[in-house]
């Protein structure tokens, strides 16, 4: 600033006398008191002064003298021009406040190096006090509003107090964003740190899921092998005439597994080759609804065993396109074994497969697949998990079917494969749709996605080898629910809802027993509760009611509480069996199963129970808790023979009266007292009467005609045969020993 400027600054003598008691050395007795020149431990803060004129560098100096904020004292750097405190500014990052005046080496000075500050050394935290001489000139206001700078003053308003506020108000400002900015920085560290170890994780489970598709792609290739030897040599056996009805329904049992156990394997491999990225489509130029109707038509046998109505509708004009047969048969396939697997019989399933024609010039043809079903729908807020790999839906009807959790999953990924779209619409107790649209052609496709294979006859096609959910068995049930009872043969009652399986189980024991078959938890029930077999064996996982619910309610329904169950299951844990056997099974066999260890099991569990009723027969003085094998059991007993004594004198009371008054049919009764005793109502009555004249004869309590009509007998001769069968004697002679 030039000298006029100056001494205008000092030219009010009060003014001036003022400043001067401000500035002088002995003036600020405040800061003298306050702090004493004390030595610091943290750096100072540092504070630049840049003015041309050198009063201006001595009476800030004075006016802060021994100013502390924060335990920190100040580091004055002085530069008396602009360009001069450019290299300071450069080598001294960390100013915190800057005292600028604006005119200098020229009128603008101190404002072009504002924007020198902010814009090319980057010191955007450093607080800037601009003074002037001209308040409210428009460039000034301008760069103070562009540049956040805190504030100006005129020299005229620089006094000792407004000084050491003004900084003081700076290193505040500065000290708390530079605080704040360590905290972002240092929270970007952790960020970044954290990023790094998340990184670092998904990149071990990366290599981990590498290693597991790599494991199931080697197990899955060892298994191809073994598979080989076993479908080639049952295809060889098929192919002989001289084979018998029995033996050729068992090697095609075996046969269609087999093949079922290798497409599930391929499954593993797709889904390997996916995960490597190696998995190409193989482009054939052929009749794509065609094709799809061939693979549709080989589920009609399927719905007829199933009483389902299983709709169609493709266009019979054909369309010669370029596609990839394995995937679209996969895709059909996977879908529509779904639906056929959770729809009931006389439910529906239709498909509707059509060409239809998108994009902005309708210049892109697409293959538009809906597949709905009448089954139990998908709860809400797992449809969109349902294509997530190795999920399955919780629930008893989705557990029945079994399954590995890939087949959705293989078929997401084999339509995006194609650049195709999946979706999915769902309610709970209304069915399952499913829609799938597939661009058609190569045009779409980059080159390195695709092979172009060798045109294949669609006679000839892999639709041969699609692998229903169930097998091609005649149901083997009969209109009242089951299989004559032979002559002397126990009656099992067979719940499981593999056609296979059940199959398997009733070819290998109905030459020994009278054999029942259900297909599911409710369904077993119901023929239990109406035929009252003598054993059961149940799967675990099955639809609508599954095998740890179907034994609770068998062994807590006194019509069934006698019967014993043998649980077959697939999983292998601890807590399945403890769960199976807490509901009372009375046996757990792990799938797969041995029939001679299951056969040896059955006929232990009868004889088990032929020996409890011999005892009832023979012993005289037996009470239901040694013959019962559950609680229910033995309060079905004491109620019975309750019933009997109650009436005991009426010679009238027989089976009729006793089913009225216990609640249950004829049949039922039978059955069950046939299970407990090995004897027929009326012979259960007439020995619980027996007994108890028994007991009377022994207590003397009259003579044996008196105790003959007592007990419900009218006829004399009557009671005395009947004494003499079950005790060897006569009623006399029992009465004297």
């Amino acid at each position: 600033m030039d000298l006029d400027q100056n001494e205008k600054l000092f030219e009010d003598k009060e003014l001036k006398d003022d400043d001067e008691q401000l500035f002088s050395d002995a003036a600020p007795e405040i800061f003298e008191k306050e702090i004493s020149q004390p030595e610091f431990s943290c750096p100072p803060w540092k504070v630049m002064v840049v003015d041309d004129e050198e009063d201006i560098h001595s009476v800030t100096r004075i006016a802060l003298k021994g100013f502390t904020y924060r335990d920190r004292g100040i580091e004055f750097i002085h530069a008396h021009s602009a360009e001069a405190s450019k290299p300071l500014l450069r080598n001294n990052p960390d100013i915190a406040v800057i005292l600028l005046d604006v005119v200098m080496e020229t009128n603008t000075a101190g404002l072009d190096l504002v924007k020198f500050i902010r814009d090319e050394v980057n010191l955007k935290y450093t607080q800037i006090i601009l003074r002037t001489g001209y308040p409210g000139y428009a460039p000034e206001r301008e760069v103070i509003v562009s540049y956040e700078i805190n504030d100006y003053k005129t020299k005229t308003e620089l006094t000792a107090f407004k000084l050491f506020t003004l900084v003081l108000a700076s290193l505040r400002a500065y000290d708390s964003v530079t605080e704040l900015e360590r905290m972002r920085l240092g929270l970007e560290d952790k960020v970044k740190e954290r990023t790094a170890e998340l990184e670092q994780k998904n990149l071990q489970i990366m290599e981990m899921d590498q290693m597991k598709t790599r494991f199931f792609s080697n197990v899955s290739h060892e298994f191809r092998t073994p598979l080989t030897l076993i479908i080639g040599p049952l295809e060889d056996i098929l192919s002989k005439e001289d084979l018998t009805e029995k033996n050729r329904v068992t090697m095609e049992r075996m046969h269609r597994n087999a093949v079922r156990l290798l497409g599930l394997i391929n499954q593993l491999l797709d889904l390997s080759k996916l995960d490597a990225g190696s998995m190409k489509l193989e482009m054939n130029e052929s009749d794509i609804l065609r094709f799809s109707r061939l693979i549709t038509s080989s589920f009609q046998p399927l719905a007829e065993r199933k009483n389902i109505q299983y709709n169609v509708h493709i266009p019979e004009k054909g369309y010669i396109t370029y596609y990839d047969t394995d995937k679209l048969e996969k895709i059909l396939t996977n879908l529509l074994s779904n639906a056929f697997k959770y729809t009931p019989e006389e439910g529906e399933v239709d498909c509707q497969i059509k060409i239809e024609s998108r994009g902005k010039n309708k210049d892109q043809d697409f293959l538009n697949i809906r597949i709905s079903d009448s089954g139990p729908g998908i709860p809400a807020e797992l449809v969109d998990k349902i294509f997530d790999r190795f999920y399955q839906v919780e629930g008893s009807w989705q557990q029945s079917s079994g399954g590995t959790g890939i087949g959705l999953s293989l078929t997401r990924e084999l339509v995006g494969l194609q650049h195709g779209q999946i979706k999915v619409e769902s309610a709970e107790g209304k069915g399952s749709s499913f829609t799938i649209v597939i661009p058609l052609g190569k045009e779409h496709l980059d080159k390195h996605e695709y092979l172009i294979g060798e045109k294949e006859d669609l006679e000839d096609a892999s639709v041969a080898n699609v692998v229903l959910v169930s097998g091609g068995y005649e149901n083997r049930q009969t209109e009242d629910g089951g299989i004559e009872e032979k002559d002397g043969k126990a009656k099992i009652l067979v719940v499981e809802d593999s056609e296979d399986v059940r199959a398997h189980l009733l070819d290998n024991l109905e030459d020994q027993f009278s054999m029942q078959e259900a297909v599911d938890g409710e369904e077993g029930l119901s023929l239990a509760t109406e035929t009252i077999p003598d054993l059961i064996i149940t799967d675990l996982m099955m639809p609508r009611m599954d095998g740890v619910e179907l034994c609770r309610r068998l062994k807590t329904d006194e019509r069934t509480s006698h019967i014993p169950v043998i649980m077959l299951t697939a999983k292998a844990t601890v807590e399945s069996r403890i769960e199976g056997l807490e509901t009372g099974a009375d046996a757990y066999m792990t799938k797969p199963f041995n029939m001679q260890e299951l056969q040896t099991r059955l006929k232990n569990l009868i004889e088990q129970r032929k020996l409890l009723r011999e005892r009832f027969s023979k012993e005289t003085d037996l009470s239901p808790s040694d013959i019962a094998v559950t609680s229910v059991d033995e309060r079905f007993l004491n109620k019975a023979i309750q019933i009997i004594e109650d009436n005991l004198g009426d010679c009238d009371f027989d089976v009729t009266a006793m089913t009225g008054e216990i609640g249950m049919s004829r049949m039922q009764l039978f059955r069950k007292l046939k299970a407990l005793t090995n004897q027929t109502p009326s012979e259960f009555i007439r020995t619980i009467r027996l007994k108890r004249a028994a007991q009377l004869l022994q207590k003397k309590f009259g003579n044996v005609a008196e105790i003959t009509y007592e007990v419900g007998f009218n006829n004399l001769s009557y009671f005395a045969k009947c004494f003499r069968e079950l005790y060897g004697v006569s009623p006399s002679e029992y009465a004297k020993a």
